[in-house]
């Protein structure tokens, strides 16, 4: 198997797995196996875990019987509705002064990783963004290996989601018999396996428009600089022409497909689809000038929310080479003179390509096919990663945010949120240790105190006397003759 990636991929409608080998021609895809799931993932995360299980369970035994290895481990690629992104920055003095390597970058990536996030939040990714040492302000990332300084900040993108939503797909892996080696996020795969380096170089924003969401990629200068997810997607095509035909979600699906148009060609009223009822039942007439509508505006919908990503990231006026569009809503009839209409910008639709083998399978040039593939080209182009331990980033095992493997280099964290917490903790160890100091010295003086007693009693303190033994009645009665005494010998 080392010479061999095995990706997996969970998604809204569908659960797939491919086998991959590396060639002179790119990577090919040797065996793409993709099974359709219904209600077991909702917008990228796990829902009713048993489906899934049942799901993935079928492709490993149909790709094992093909290939004929048993799959142990496997590259993850899934995204989610939750996925958000956040600036980091860390800033450190270096000792000596060596010349910057590929593996103290990489420890500074790690250390990303450890980012104080909010509750509930891991992360996920940590992508390089630029460096400054000493003087040199913003150096790319493919170009500080071999430089020296004193002092180094780094700036990442961080790329945060939801830890029970990456444990319960962790969960579904190793219930199958496997275990995650890597994660590539759905949306960075696709941005892979779609875009070419004229556009990557030059500026791009990739929209990947699946079953339950929408994600959003920006890249420029071959850098990740943005990622979002739009909470909607194809499904929300499919569930609006159910609702206003009552047919079946199957059969919304088809006809969304086959018939289903973003710009309006000039249908008119008197152009039906006749569709036969199920089992003897009415036919059902379903008007296209309707069904035209119906789609534009849910397109309409997505494209917009996904250039309000795209403009909220600042790069809305730094991608020339405009948008590429993939996914499986990409093959509806006029998307792109939509999208080019709504957005203003050049526009491509796109599915996977770049670094495969002609003579890979089929299927895996599908536009629905484009995430997994690029999670392995990733894969391919850093596989020293998968034999690292510490890239194996499990939720259950993520190490402590308080261990540092810079050792003796100061490690500043700039994050607002992280310095105010530092303070925080500060103050706290510093009360402690005046609390305590003052609890020490109050000991100090009350044992001085009681020694000094000690003595006084002792220099004062008579000759031994005879000690004389009470009697049996001042034993037995003299307590309760010193309590009237003391109450006054009242009663």
């Amino acid at each position: 198997m080392n010479d061999f990636l095995v990706a997996v991929e969970l998604c809204t409608s569908k659960v797939a797995m491919a086998v991959a080998e590396a060639g002179y021609n790119g990577i090919r895809v040797i065996h793409h196996k993709v099974v359709p799931v219904s209600k077991g993932m909702s917008r990228g995360d796990v829902q009713n875990t048993q489906r899934i299980v049942e799901a993935l369970s079928r492709c490993k035994r149909d790709i094992e019987a093909d290939f004929g290895e048993t799959i142990t481990d496997v590259i993850l690629c899934a995204g989610s509705q939750s996925l958000r992104t956040v600036e980091y920055t860390m800033r450190a003095k270096r000792s000596g002064n060596n010349l910057i390597s590929p593996e103290e970058l990489q420890q500074w990536r790690q250390q990303a990783f450890r980012a104080e996030t909010m509750a509930g939040e891991t992360v996920l990714d940590a992508i390089p963004q630029s460096y400054n040492i000493d003087d040199n302000i913003g150096n790319p990332p493919d170009s500080v290996e071999g430089m020296s300084g004193k002092y180094i900040e780094a700036r990442y993108r961080l790329i945060l989601g939801k830890s029970i939503a990456e444990r319960n797909k962790h969960d579904v892996v190793e219930k199958c018999g496997m275990k995650v080696v890597r994660t590539v996020l759905s949306p960075i795969g696709s941005a892979i396996s779609t875009l070419n380096e004229n556009e990557m170089e030059n500026g791009v924003a990739m929209i990947d428009i699946g079953a339950g969401t929408t994600d959003v990629v920006v890249v420029k200068d071959r850098i990740v600089r943005a990622v979002g997810v739009i909470p909607f997607a194809g499904n929300t095509i499919t569930s609006d022409i159910r609702y206003h035909t009552c047919l079946t979600t199957d059969v919304a699906e088809i006809i969304k497909m086959k018939y289903g148009n973003c710009i309006d060609e000039g249908f008119t009223e008197n152009k039906k689809l006749v569709i036969q009822g199920v089992g003897g039942g009415e036919t059902k007439d379903v008007s296209l000038d309707f069904l035209q509508q119906i789609v534009e505006a849910r397109v309409s919908e997505i494209l917009e929310a996904a250039y309000y990503l795209i403009e909220k990231s600042g790069y809305i006026n730094k991608i020339p080479t405009g948008l590429v569009i993939t996914g499986g809503t990409a093959y509806m009839e006029h998307i792109k003179e939509l999208a080019r209409a709504i957005t203003g910008m050049r526009v491509r639709l796109a599915n996977a390509q770049g670094n495969i083998s002609e003579a890979s399978q089929r299927s895996c040039f599908d536009t629905t096919a484009c995430s997994i593939v690029g999670a392995l080209i990733d894969s391919f182009n850093n596989e020293s990663e998968i034999d690292e331990e510490h890239t194996v980033k499990r939720i259950d095992a993520r190490p402590a945010r308080e261990a540092s493997i810079f050792k003796d280099q100061d490690i500043t964290r700039l994050s607002p949120r992280e310095q105010r917490r530092r303070e925080k903790e500060e103050k706290r160890r510093l009360k402690q240790e005046q609390a305590a100091e003052k609890a020490r010295r109050k000991e100090e003086e009350r044992k001085a105190k009681q020694a000094e007693d000690e003595e006084e009693i002792e220099d004062d303190e008579p000759e031994d006397e005879p000690v004389q033994e009470p009697s049996k009645m001042e034993t037995r009665w003299g307590g309760f003759i010193k309590e009237l005494f003391d109450t006054g010998g009242s009663n």
